[in-house]
């Protein structure tokens, strides 16, 4: 829950670091994302000296307690932030690290500023500690696991069952999906489709395994690893053109996870 203070206006909030910028020559604005005050631009100064006000450096995908002010307009000021979750051993595994960046940017992008999404927060801070803890050959699972539903809380999950052109329902046969359509189309209706993609069912099939078991069911086990990689692909494919942005940790996570034996 968020707390005000008397002096000034003061939120202190959970907050995961997404983004970190230069200003000037010791201070940084860092984008935050936050379960209830969504994604936060702040001014954090002195952020750069080797002694600064936040107890060492500020670092992305660390989870913090922060306490951020506003006198007038402009940026949020960033006056403390204390260490809850330092997600360390996500840095000694390039696997790990790669899809904790992915989380990054899709949270980042996904999260707007000045609305509350607490349950984007809680999923993204959830599967940092999931990448973090989980044996090697879940990393791929839980990198899923996170597309799939950060996805479906900000409505950009496609539909896969019927048709969106035409309605009938999706049989076993391999089916296109379309960004600019919303979903999976025939063979017979994606003709001329631009931007369609030839799907197999089995990605479809995963996609809404995905989508309604628990996670910790998801989690326990490992999925084929071909699937998997189709899926991530085509949701990965999907929030890009939603969100008119390429994600940069996507193709050297799927190259470090690929090599896993």
């Amino acid at each position: 829950m968020t707390r005000r203070f008397r002096r000034s206006t003061l939120f202190e909030t959970d907050a995961l670091c997404v983004r970190i910028g230069d200003f000037a020559e010791s201070s940084a604005v860092v984008a935050l994302v936050t379960a209830d005050l969504g994604l936060v631009r702040a001014m954090a100064r002195g952020a750069r000296r080797v002694r600064n006000g936040f107890r060492g450096p500020l670092d992305r995908g660390v989870l913090y307690r922060v306490r951020l002010g506003r006198r007038g307009e402009g940026l949020l000021h960033l006056n403390a932030a204390a260490v809850r979750e330092p997600f360390g051993a996500l840095r000694r595994d390039p696997a790990r690290f790669h899809a904790a960046e992915l989380v990054l940017e899709v949270a980042g992008d996904l999260m707007r500023e000045g609305e509350p999404q607490p349950e984007l927060f809680r999923l993204a801070a959830f599967s940092l500690k999931v990448l973090e803890r989980a044996p090697a050959d879940r990393v791929a699972q839980a990198a899923t696991l996170f597309l799939v539903r950060a996805a479906a809380l900000s409505g950009h999950l496609p539909e896969t069952l019927t048709c969106v052109a035409c309605g009938g329902p999706i049989g076993q046969e391999h089916a296109f999906v379309s960004p600019s359509r919303g979903g999976a189309l025939h063979a017979s209706c994606a003709q001329g489709e631009p931007g369609a993609r030839t799907v197999p069912r089995t990605v479809l099939d995963a996609l809404e395994e995905f989508r309604r078991r628990p996670a910790a069911e998801l989690l326990a086990t490992s999925g084929p690893a071909r699937t998997l990689r189709g899926l991530r692909v085509v949701l990965e494919g999907w929030l890009e053109q939603a969100l008119e942005r390429r994600f940069h940790a996507a193709a050297p996570m799927e190259r470090e996870i690929a090599r896993r034996p």
